[in-house]
């Protein structure tokens, strides 16, 4: 018997992939039929056509099967058949199906997945119900077909699945193995069965198997039932085993679709004119290919791969290819990055480093870890700390995956390393950060391979010199190898052929010949970027002509040469302005801070565009201008740089550059600048409210201007002050500047705005242009003022920011005048810009602890939540990530004097010490105290650190070792709370919880001279002058005092001013001033020789000041506060905002004017009653004090000579005003709280209303209870009233209503007045007795008739908490309200809108219900204007008269108020005079 054939060959064959065919089906054939058995001995059908080989599963392609017409008398009835076509039977056509199946189980194992299985299953069902002809086993065959169609069932309805494909694409190892074992089981039973029928493979291969021979042949197959069995039960096997594995691995999938969105925040949105460089020319560059190919599965090299050489060397080309030949994201994970010079701004070291991250998710592991840490904003994407972001984006999540094969490990390609940072090059932070990071990559893993090609530039050279990577050098010049100059041979060669194409008729095809191809090969030198260069230069023109030009440069790779022979081909005589205008448009290509397109360059330089596109035409060989015009490499930059170049009469100086793209910028800017800019219709409309903005923007802003307006002092600060830019600088800054804030506002780019004029200052500085500074200064502030405001409104910017300049900048004086047609501030606002600089936000615990980098561009603060944060100066963003490490609240922070370390001390015990460029802690924590650390410094050399602790010892530690430096200081009884280096290092002074400060001398450890004593409680803060003669402590004593270092005593008096303890204090750094922050929400700066205030107090901060630090030039102090904020203010302009009134400390409850209108009486939470001046808003006298709760009511008798308070204390107490002392004994009956007080008419009497819900009514002179108390509230009653006649009480209770009471009956009078959302808190009946006033905690004042019961008019609304108190003014014109905003109001009701009075224009704002976010809303919600947050409290309405509180008074003057779609008429007769 002969041997069966080795069918499992199909199984471990390569063989090609299958390719996509098309199948003409046969009508009347049906997949679903199941064949009539055939007989062994059936007559043959022949066919004229052989099956051919298939290579899909559902198709045939080219084959005729079923010619004749006379099927075997065996065979099943025959469907109808096309008459044009030849029929076909049902077993035949699932015959022909089973075939396909047979070639296609070649390539099974090449294509593992579900789509190959399903057609796995298709063809084995197709050949078994051939095979079930068989009588023997038949049972058997039956079962096991049935098996496999319905996992043939199961697979197509995963298939169907939503999202499968994404599974199918790159299907993991624990789904790939059980597919794979199904396929073997298969493979094997197919072999089986063609073995037992004797097909051969020279049948399939050979195409000699009919489907008639297929068919008796399979129909003689004898397999065993154990055998059929045991394969039904491992094909089961095998199927459950992929639908466990699919399951999961869907589950998986579902939960990365997920991920996508949180993912593709890292994508880099790359620049549209980026493109990857051109890869090597087929063929060429093979041995470097090669030796890269090797490197990368080598884990014995090191992980990085320095590709080096000169300019033009194919470093790029080389670094392109090797992205497909490593088979980068398609068979191996990894990413990569081409850096362009002139695409600099866009292609940053974060932008690598996201991108490279973003192709890295693709790994399940890595993108799982990356999607869960920004899911929880983990990762900060916008850090400019560099370190943090390698170690979030990359180190942490490849360190997840070390155990990778080295066939799959990661590997990332970085081409032009050099080019990083554009023209600034090494002084870039960006190239530095860059080194960084690579650095960082050199210590991980040797499987994360990366592959980096650049110039031989210094830094990089250093870099490579510590991590010593595999090195690859390209030659060139003299030192080129000969499988480079082959390989420039080939690129030439293949070039040469496309310029032949071109000219058929005049030049051979082997033109120019391989003796001139060599030549050139050889002039060429190795550099690829030369032979490009000539055959560009050669495509530009008549190539014999261009072809000489490029042979007649002298020597070997000399591209300057080569640049000067395409120069003078493409500009051979130039004129004067021929050449000026080539140098205007290289120039500004070389400088620009992004690329542009010609049109733009055109615009920006004012030159004609056929002028500046013959320029570029004539660049054509090495310049690429069909998009954004840039060079083709960085050596035809460094060409025209270079002064010494043979092209000197076309040397590009920067400077020059810069100065002409300055003056363009301006120029733009000052002929296209203009109001409303946007063509924006309504002032109620915001900017993201604007339909179609960003293309409508498109329209309105050029792209030359937008350029000009983002980088125009970028170019200036590299320009001189020439006569034509000062006149452009001068004519911006008192015409243009709110004109370019438009254009600022509507791109949101308001935070570089700063940034932008910042550069602008210091420029003006720098020369001297004093006239110009003072009005450049104000618009920072101008920005950083509004900066909110003008992030969403540009119209606002005239309607809102302009009116609320301070009066006294030089912005309201230059610009205020032209727009007249807006609000005027009759009274208050800011009479100078804020002191607050910024306030910097993020901490999510009281700020403990603050301090300044010695440039003065950073702060550095510590809080309650355990970190550590850096802040920017100027834009007041965080920069970095925060410092994470201590395990409790960190008490104090400091920089070290050089800057690049930042000392912290906390409650946990330790000392930490922080590496400020990359956020990592520096060594291990300081440990050796046994209390809360309080206070840490830097020595002046930085190279030791100072702690003091709540052990009562001061220790000194040395930086680099971390280990403590001598003996702990001992001597203080308590705590050590502050402590300081002289600066010259030989001195510490610290500040005790004992109430006293030591000296003590650095090199000995004892204590220098005595103690200084004079505070009254613990020290919490010491500071000393920069001379080291003077020591400055701050108490919880509440005062400041001044010591003399030598002899240890106070100098002159303390510094008394502050209500609350002294947290911190500092000197000025010429030691003149000293700040001080307090648990009074100050700061105040006190003069060192005569020891008073200097200037105001700086109040913002809405909790206790605990650091402050003044900025090393002095003209800056730091605060922050259990506010949780760090604010910055200016020491020369810093004032307290508002009246500064010794008041009460907490919540005003109620207020009542004095019979004569000249006085309002008030009550506190303070427990205290004052008595203030109307007009000065002055106290009057001293508090009245006696009450031992909060004071709820108070109120004036008729004749104005005493007071009545009621108190949570539950009595009633009578005041003398001129005494200022209790007048009798207190009342007492009431058996709650007392919310309300008032007296008679007659002053006879008093009424209480009390939380017990009764009113009760009290005879002046004998304090008894008179009559019985008034029943029937359902809630406490907060404030009750006399009418003026002295025949009705009102009353305001907490069920929201407002009642009228009989005073003989004790009865209520009409029904309840209701309205209010809230409590009513307090009630006041008019002199005339026909109105009443009504305060409630839903933050109103409502009016009400006593008739008719019904409320006149609208709410009263400005307070911005509940209101406690109302009273009206004795001739019924005012009434006053008080609130737990701690101001008081008054309102004029002659202006009020229940009287129906309107103001012109104003009637919008007197009939507006609410202020949301800062807007005055009209009465349809539309945004009438916006009131910074500082003046929001105290703006008055245009029917409140006066207002008394610690915020800044503000009333406004509407009448010319335009607003809505008249907004554009703001600038009144001046917009014509100007046109």
């Amino acid at each position: 018997m002969e041997p069966k054939p080795n069918w499992k060959f199909w199984k471990k064959k390569k063989s090609p992939k299958p390719t996509t065919s098309s199948l003409s089906t046969p009508a009347g054939t049906s997949a679903a039929s199941v064949p009539a058995p055939v007989a062994a001995s059936a007559t043959p059908v022949e066919t004229n056509s052989t099956i051919s080989p298939i290579v899909n599963n559902q198709t045939v392609q080219n084959s005729v099967v079923a010619t004749d017409d006379s099927p075997p008398s065996n065979l099943p009835e025959q469907h109808a058949c096309l008459p044009s076509r030849p029929c076909v039977s049902k077993t035949e056509a699932w015959l022909s199906r089973a075939t396909l199946f047979l070639t296609f189980t070649k390539s099974v194992a090449e294509g593992v997945g579900l789509t190959p299985l399903k057609a796995a299953c298709e063809g084995v069902v197709s050949l078994l119900e051939a095979v079930q002809a068989v009588q023997n086993n038949r049972s058997a065959w039956n079962e096991l077909v049935l098996a496999i169609k319905t996992h043939l069932d199961t697979f197509e309805q995963q298939l169907g699945q939503v999202g499968i494909s994404d599974i199918l694409e790159e299907v993991e190892s624990s789904l790939k193995g059980p597919i794979e074992d199904y396929l073997n089981d298969v493979t094997d039973l197919l072999a089986n069965i063609l073995a037992e029928s004797g097909i051969t493979e020279a049948d399939i291969k050979d195409n000699k198997l009919t489907i008639s021979v297929l068919v008796q042949r399979i129909g003689t197959t004898k397999l065993e039932a154990g055998v059929i069995n045991d394969y039904r039960l491992r094909l089961q096997t095998a199927q459950s085993k992929i639908m466990q594995s699919l399951i999961l691995y869907i589950a998986s999938s579902v939960g990365n679709s997920k991920d996508d969105a949180v993912l593709a925040r890292l994508q880099f949105t790359k620049p549209s004119n980026i493109s990857r460089p051109r890869e090597c020319v087929k063929g060429t560059r093979t041995d470097i290919l090669a030796k890269c190919k090797e490197w990368s599965l080598n884990e014995d090299t090191p992980n990085i791969l320095w590709i080096k050489g000169h300019p033009g060397g194919g470093k790029s080309a080389i670094a392109s290819s090797l992205v497909n030949e490593l088979e980068i994201k398609k068979k191996r994970l990894g990413s990569s990055f081409f850096f362009q010079r002139q695409n600099a701004i866009a292609m940053t070291t974060p932008a690598l480093w996201r991108t490279v991250a973003y192709d890295l998710a693709r790994h399940p592991t890595i993108r799982k870890s990356l999607a869960a840490e920004m899911k929880k904003e983990e990762i900060d994407l916008e850090t400019p700390n560099i370190d943090v972001l390698f170690q979030q984006l990359i180190q942490g999540p490849l360190t997840k995956i070390e155990d990778i094969p080295i066939e799959q490990s990661p590997i990332v390609v970085i081409d032009a390393l050099d080019e990083c940072g554009g023209l600034d090059s090494q002084r870039s932070k960006d190239r530095k950060d860059l080194i960084r990071t690579l650095d960082s990559w050199s210590k991980l893993p040797r499987n994360f391979k990366l592959i980096v090609t650049s110039r031989e530039e210094s830094d990089i050279a250093r870099l490579f010199s510590r991590t010593q990577p595999h090195t690859i050098e390209l030659s060139t010049g003299e030192k080129t190898d000969m499988q480079s100059k082959e390989d420039i041979q080939s690129f030439l060669r293949i070039e040469f052929q496309t310029i032949t194409e071109r000219y058929p008729e005049s030049l051979s095809a082997d033109w120019p010949g391989s003796k001139i191809i060599e030549d050139l090969a050889v002039k060429a030198g190795g550099l690829f970027i030369w032979a490009s260069t000539a055959i560009k230069l050669i495509e530009a023109g008549e190539p014999e002509e261009q072809l000489k030009q490029a042979l007649s440069g002298k020597g070997t790779g000399d591209m300057n040469s080569l640049y000067v022979q395409v120069i003078k081909m493409s500009f051979p005589s130039p004129s004067i302005q021929v050449v000026q205008n080539l140098l205007s448009v290289v120039g500004t290509i070389i400088v620009a801070k992004e690329p542009m397109r010609l049109s733009a360059v055109a615009q920006l330089l004012s030159i004609a565009k056929p002028v500046a596109e013959h320029i570029c035409t004539g660049l054509q060989s090495v310049m690429e201008s069909k998009e954004e015009l840039r060079f083709r490499h960085q050596s035809f930059v460094d060409f025209l740089l270079d002064p010494g170049s043979d092209a000197s009469n076309l040397s590009i100086s920067l400077g020059k550059a810069h100065e002409a793209l300055a003056s363009r910028c301006l120029k733009i800017m000052r002929n296209e600048l203009r109001f409303n800019i946007g063509t924006i219709e309504s002032s109620y409309t915001l900017n993201d409210e604007i339909p179609g903005l960003e293309s409508w923007l498109e329209k309105c802003i050029s792209p030359h201007l937008l350029y000009a307006s983002r980088f125009w002092t970028t170019h200036l600060e590299e320009a001189s002050p020439s006569p034509e830019i000062l006149d452009d600088v001068r004519y911006f800054l008192r015409n243009q500047f709110l004109f370019w804030l438009e254009v600022i506002s509507l791109h949101q780019l308001v935070n570089g705005g700063v940034v932008i004029l910042l550069v602008l200052l210091r420029w003006l500085k720098r020369h001297c242009l004093e006239d110009l500074i003072a009005l450049a200064s104000d618009m920072p502030r101008f920005i950083t003022h509004f900066n909110t405001l003008i992030l969403q409104s540009v119209p606002h910017i005239y309607l809102s920011a302009l009116p609320f300049v301070p009066k006294q900048s030089w912005i309201a004086k230059e610009y205020g005048p032209r727009y007249p047609n807006t609000l005027k501030i009759e009274e208050g606002g800011d009479q100078k810009w804020l002191a607050t600089l910024n306030i910097l936000s993020g901490h999510n615990g009281d700020v403990l602890s603050v301090g300044w980098s010695a440039d003065g561009q950073r702060i550095v603060s510590g809080s309650y939540d355990k970190t550590v944060r850096i802040w920017d100066v100027t834009t007041g963003q965080q920069q970095g990530s925060l410092l994470d490490g201590h395990n409790d609240w960190v008490e104090s922070v400091a920089f070290s004097p050089d800057g690049r370390r930042i000392v912290s001390g906390s409650i946990d015990q330790t000392v930490r010490i922080w590496d400020v460029e990359t956020g990592k802690q520096h060594g291990p924590s300081l440990e050796g105290h046994n209390g809360w650390v309080q206070s840490v410094a830097f020595s002046p050399d930085g190279r030791r650190i100072v702690s003091g602790s709540y052990d009562k010892t001061v220790r000194i530690w040395d930086v680099e070792t971390g280990k403590q430096h001598g003996p702990s200081l001992e001597g203080h009884d308590g705590f050590v709370l502050s402590v300081a280096f002289s600066p010259d290092g030989r001195w510490i002074a610290t500040g005790s919880s004992d109430k006293t400060v030591r000296i003590w001398d650095v090199e000995t450890g004892r204590q220098h001279g005595r103690s200084l004593k004079g505070h009254n409680v613990w020290v919490r803060s010491v500071a000393i002058s920069s001379d080291g003669r003077w020591i400055v402590s701050g108490s919880f004593d509440r005062t400041v005092r001044i010591w003399d270092v030598e002899t240890g005593k106070q100098h002159g008096l303390s510094f008394e001013g502050h209500d609350g303890w002294i947290q911190s204090v500092a000197f000025s750094p010429d030691g003149r001033r000293i700040v001080s922050g307090s648990f009074d929400k100050t700061v105040r700066i006190w003069d060192v020789e005569t020891g008073k205030q200097h200037g105001l107090s700086l109040a913002g901060h809405d909790d206790r000041v605990v650091s402050v630090a003044i900025s090393p030039d002095g003209r800056w102090i730091v605060s922050s506060s259990n506010d949780k904020t760090v604010r910055i203010w200016d020491v020369e302009t810093g004032k307290q905002h508002g009246p500064s009134l010794d008041g009460h400390n907490v919540w005003v409850q109620s207020v009542a004017f004095s019979p004569d209108g000249r006085r309002v009486v008030s009550g506190s939470d303070d427990r205290t009653v004052r008595i203030w001046d109307v007009e000065t808003g002055k106290q009057y006298g001293l508090s009245f004090e006696g009450h031992n709760g909060w004071i709820q009511s108070v109120a004036f008798s008729p004749d104005g000579r005493r007071i009545v308070s009621g108190s949570f204390d539950r009595t009633v107490r009578i005041w003398d005003v001129e005494t200022g002392k209790q007048h009798g004994l207190s009342f007492e009956g009431h058996d709650d709280w007392i919310q309300s007080v008032a007296f008679s008419p007659d002053g006879q009497r008093i009424l209480s209303g009390s939380n017990d819900k009764t009113v009760r009514i009290w005879d002046v002179e004998t304090g008894k209870q008179h009559g019985l108390s008034l029943e029937g509230q359902d809630g406490f009653v907060f404030s009750m009233t006399f009418s003026p006649d002295g025949r009705w009480i009102a009353t305001g209770s907490s069920d929201k209503t407002v009642r009228i009471w009989d005073a003989e009956t004790g009865r209520q009078h009409g029904r309840s007045l209701k309205g209010h959302d809230g409590w009513v808190r307090s009630v006041a009946i008019s002199l005339d007795g026909r109105q009443i006033v009504s305060g409630s905690n839903d933050n109103t004042v409502r009016i009400w008739d006593v008739e008719t019961g019904q409320q006149l008019g609208s709410s009263l609304e400005g307070h911005n908490d509940q209101v406690w108190s109302v009273a009206f003014s004795p001739n019924g014109r005012q009434i006053a309200s008080a609130s737990d905003d701690k101001t008081v109001r008054v309102w004029d009701l002659r202006h009020a809108p229940l009287l129906e009075m309107s103001f012109k224009k104003a009637s919008s704002y007197l009939n507006a219900s609410r202020m949301t976010d800062g807007w005055i809303r009209g009465p349809n919600s539309e945004r009438l204007f916006w009131v910074a947050p500082h003046l929001q409290m105290g703006l008055f309405p245009p029917f409140q008269t006066l207002f008394i509180g610690q915020y800044i008074q503000t009333r406004l003057d509407m009448s010319k108020f335009v607003h809505g779609a008249a907004w554009t008429q703001v600038r009144g007769d001046w917009a014509e005079a100007s046109a």
